[in-house]
């Protein structure tokens, strides 16, 4: 039945344990943030919401009334203001019927029946648990989980937050999925069932000002402190209706792990009571995710993922930044020395995300570990490379157990220098021990003392795996920003090679410019490596240094050395134009001035979801001989990054 409102905090504490394991009952309303929208459907009339398909009623179930679409087809309605932006919308829900394996959604940020962010539930594999986005009419799923029992005439309360790019999903008050997206920025609620019998009750949209809680409590907890960023708290108990010890300190949510700044080892691991970092290793389980709150953790020596503790291919484990937050490792209180590094994963199957790494003695962020994945990260400011891909262990003696397939996307490694020589701090070091399969996707590499990417082998250990560097960006190496340089200071954008051995790496659609020495080099690497749609422009020798070799380039195009351009290999369909002797060299009779682009100011602009652009930036103007003169035919020489 339903609970009156000045009832609601009590029953909430009472029944904290049903809302935590398994299905509720209709009418029991959450704590909640302040309401922007409500609706319990008491009226018996559905007067707020706007259904478009479907067939919608407010029917009587039990002792309370609720809002039931009793159609087979997809039945859609929704509700409040376009101009919501960031909220959280939790409804109850009953599927009467999935009439097989189909979803039932709740809605935010819906602005019609082709956009919005959904929290979807069915009963297929097991149960599945599913953030969705469709936007301009494309379905997509943005995170899943299976095995998860749903299960029809059971009541799940269920609730969506958006909170800038995160997306959050709860179900009866635990957070299950975390998804970040940024395609939809405002709009307001829906209600789905596509192709089920479902009912729906206590609607409530409210401000994601305060933080979530795993359950409800009966005592107010206090968010953590130190954090530069302020970090929200929770609301305090607004009645002495139940006493302090009402509801036992909760274990850690299944899954999910959240660490803070000032987090204690011997917390639970909740929001409300945050653990360590070191300690959340030790714990999270495969598929699990620990949530790092924002502000600096000041460390004086390495965090290690050890060789043991890794993921599956299904089930990775996960560390990312909670919300919206900026989680700052800080390593400064390391020594200078090759032992201090930051955070090294030997582990497999790892996801960081959202991270920003800066100060440690050694590499920012060093992997020695298979199939890892590291997104959206900034490091700087470290003693010797950004990130390094490079073997975990002397005893790894061949490729086989080298890091393997490990994927860097949307990283920003700047401004590291080591204080010795200068001439080790790249911003990304996938050398001397690696395996096959390493990628590098939308990176920017910049202000480094050394390379912005040193692929670097040696006879000792001999031939690395193929490493691929794609929609990438390396410029100003050579120097810091602050103007830190050494005589040995490299400076190279894209070092490919050492020592005359031979790896067919791979780079497209890249971009070099003003770096101290050459944009693109093959230093010494004798192999096929395979260019293709990349662009240099103004670095301190030759844009392309390609002295032996039987390479592979594909329309790429050079402009402003201040050395020729050295291009041994295949110059496939006289697709690439090059600069030698302070002008264009092209098979086809193609010549690039600055009249070919719409602007030579340089510009790299960093989004907050890692992904950059370069605005009009060495983009091709209109009317440029070079657009369509590729292979393909109709192919633009050059990169497109904008």
């Amino acid at each position: 039945m339903k609970i009156k409102k000045r009832f609601a905090f009590t029953a909430s504490i009472a029944l904290s344990a049903v809302l935590a394991f398994g299905g509720l009952q209709w009418g029991i309303p959450s704590v909640q943030a302040a309401s922007l929208f409500s609706d319990d459907f008491e009226s018996g009339s559905a007067g707020n919401w706007t259904s478009t398909t479907g067939t919608w009623s407010v029917v009587q179930d039990g002792s309370s009334h609720v809002y039931y679409q009793s159609g087979s087809s997809e039945g859609r309605t929704s509700a409040g203001s376009s101009s919501w932006s960031d909220y959280s919308v939790q409804a109850d829900v009953k599927v009467d019927n999935f009439n097989g394996n189909n979803r039932t959604y709740v809605c935010g940020r819906y602005t019609d029946g082709n956009n919005y962010y959904a929290a979807s539930i069915s009963n297929s594999n097991g149960g599945t648990l599913e953030i969705r986005k469709k936007a301009g009419g494309e379905s997509t799923t943005l995170a899943t989980k299976t095995g998860y029992a749903i299960t029809s005439g059971t009541v799940y309360a269920i609730k969506l937050e958006l909170s800038g790019d995160s997306i959050n999903m709860y179900v009866n008050n635990v957070l299950q999925l975390n998804a970040h997206d940024n395609i939809l920025t405002s709009g307001g609620i829906g209600l789905i069932a596509y192709k089920t019998s479902a009912k729906f009750d206590n609607v409530i949209v409210s401000g994601t000002n305060t933080a979530p809680t795993s359950t409800p409590t009966a005592t107010a907890t206090v968010a953590p402190t130190t954090s530069p960023t302020s970090m929200p708290t929770s609301t305090p108990s607004p009645t002495a209706t139940a006493a302090p010890t009402a509801t036992p300190t909760s274990p850690p949510v299944s899954g999910a792990i959240y660490v803070a700044p000032n987090g204690a080892a011997g917390n639970a691991g909740t929001v409300g009571s945050p653990t360590t970092l070191g300690s959340a290793l030790t714990k999270i389980a495969a598929g699990g995710t620990i949530y790092m709150r924002g502000g600096t953790y000041s460390f004086s020596s390495p965090v290690t993922i050890e060789r043991d503790n890794s993921g599956t291919s299904s089930s990775r484990k996960n560390i990312v930044a909670y919300g919206s937050e900026k989680p700052v490792l800080d390593f400064s209180g390391e020594s200078f020395a090759s032992t201090e590094r930051g955070l090294q994963i030997f582990g497999h199957y790892w996801n960081v995300k959202g991270l920003e790494v800066k100060g440690a003695g050694d590499n920012g962020i060093f992997i020695g570990g298979n199939y890892n994945i590291i997104e959206n990260v900034e490091t700087h400011h470290n003693r010797d490379s950004g990130l390094q891909i490079s073997r975990y262990a002397s005893t790894a003696a061949g490729m086989s157990d080298w890091p393997s397939y490990n994927q860097i996307i949307g990283v920003y490694s700047h401004d590291n220098f080591d204080p010795d020589n200068g001439e080790d701090a790249d911003g990304f070091a996938a050398k001397l021990t690696i395996g096959p399969g390493n990628v590098f996707d939308k990176c920017i590499s910049a202000w480094n003392t050394d390379d912005g990417w040193d692929l670097y082998t040696k006879t000792d250990t001999g031939p690395i795996g193929i490493v691929t560097i794609k929609n990438s960006v390396a410029y100003k190496n050579g120097q810091t920003s602050d103007g830190n340089t050494t005589t040995n200071s490299d400076g190279n954008g894209f070092k490919l090679g050492g020592d005359k051995i031979a790896v067919n790496h791979i780079v497209t659609n890249s971009v070099a410019f003003q770096n101290k020495k050459h944009g693109f080099t093959y230093n010494s690497n004798p192999g096929s490596i395979q260019l293709t749609n990349n662009t240099s422009w103004s670095n301190g020798q030759s844009n392309f240094a390609f002295d032996t070799g039987t390479h592979v380039f594909t329309n790429n195009l050079s402009f402003a050395g201040a050395s020729s351009d050295k291009t041994s290999g295949t110059d496939v369909s006289s697709t690439n134009v090059w600069w030698k002797s302070n002008a264009s060299a092209n098979g086809k009779g193609l010549v690039v001035s600055s009249a070919d682009f719409v602007s030579l100011t340089p510009s790299v602009v960093r989004n907050a979801d890692g992904s950059f652009t370069l605005g009009n930036f060495l983009k091709l103007a209109a009317g440029s001989d070079l657009i369509g003169s590729g292979t393909p035919n109709g192919t633009n020489i050059g990169a497109a990054i904008q």
